[in-house]
């Protein structure tokens, strides 16, 4: 199989959109064969990152961005926002980011990148 897509979804920084995310990142690792457990590893560091955003809010933005780079044995899968302020989510949240790093292969925080953090898994 072949595959090489990216698919953007742009969500309100709203608690009842995170269900959103879930399913999309769902639908969109069946489309490369991932079994479920993958999946659901997946789904809650999405979860995590969706909940950590809409927790901190903003003042500037109302919406973020996640990327699904697809490939036939990998997803690489970044947040965007808009907002700078937005950009080290994660720094001083040591459980949060300790979940998503045991569930994910490579993890990239607070990078020089116009993301806020961007995580991968193989296939």
């Amino acid at each position: 199989m072949s595959v090489n897509d990216v698919i953007e979804l742009k969500l309100p920084l709203k608690p009842e959109y995170v269900s959103v995310a879930r399913l999309t990142t769902a639908g969109i690792l069946n489309r490369i064969k991932m079994d479920i457990e993958t999946i659901e590893d997946i789904k809650v560091a999405v979860s995590e990152v969706c909940n950590k955003l809409i927790s901190i809010g903003s003042s500037n933005v109302d919406e973020y961005i996640v990327v699904y780079n697809l490939t036939a044995n990998k997803v690489d899968i970044l947040f965007k926002c808009k907002d700078q302020n937005m950009k080290c989510i994660f720094e001083g949240n040591e459980l949060g980011i300790s979940l998503i790093n045991s569930l994910m292969d490579d993890v990239q925080l607070c990078n020089e990148e116009d993301y806020i953090i961007s995580f991968s898994k193989s296939v």
